[in-house]
């Protein structure tokens, strides 16, 4: 763990494990959003560079999966298993 919160991309993605593109993914759906979980450092008509709050990363990607989570599938009953296994042996 670090004790410097602002962080840049390649020391983000090597903190959340995971990969560049997901970043700018979670950017583009909002879920990561500029002035809250990062800022940009530059002028002029050119990008900046992205300067990421670690600690606010991981709690938007936190908050993120919760709202995300898919329900867990049904199982089949014990019933159906036969019929369906009757069915593909025939």
């Amino acid at each position: 763990m670090t004790t410097t919160n602002w962080i840049e991309l390649p020391k983000l993605v090597e903190y959340l494990y995971c990969s560049e593109r997901t970043v700018y993914k979670l950017k583009k759906a909002n879920v990561l959003v500029a002035g809250e979980h990062f800022y940009r450092v530059g002028e002029g008509k050119e990008k900046g560079k992205c300067v990421y709050g670690l600690e606010e990363c991981r709690k938007a990607l936190l908050k993120h999966s919760v709202e995300t989570k898919k329900p867990k599938g049904r199982q089949y009953k014990k019933e159906m298993m036969k019929n369906l296994v009757a069915k593909e042996v025939k």
